[in-house]
């Protein structure tokens, strides 16, 4: 085998790495996404809640929340696994609202 064939192998498998990557990277953003939009809806209906509800939801809110500090963390390591080292901004394009108490 040519070093020029091995050359062009071993490119062509970097890149298929890094398009996986950055599939990755894609993916995880979107759960994030829907995440935060779960947490905004069930964070409106804790606030239209009866007593009753209000204890189902807060779990739930809370569990979403948990899922959702994960899926951030997700982010940031896959973001570091194709190079991108400043994560600054990603709490502007990612808000998480607080924990309810």
């Amino acid at each position: 085998m040519s070093i020029d064939r091995t050359k062009r192998r071993h490119d062509g498998l970097l890149r298929e790495l890094q398009e996986e990557r950055a599939a990755a990277l894609a993916r995880i953003s979107r759960r994030l996404e829907r995440l935060l939009d779960q947490l905004q809806a069930t964070r409106e209906q804790i606030a239209r809640d009866r007593d009753e509800d209000r204890a189902r939801n807060i779990a739930a809110y809370r569990e979403l929340h948990r899922e959702a500090v994960k899926y951030r963390w997700y982010l940031e390591v896959q973001r570091e696994a194709i190079g991108l080292r400043q994560h600054q901004h990603l709490d502007e394009f990612y808000p998480i609202p607080p924990e309810v108490p």
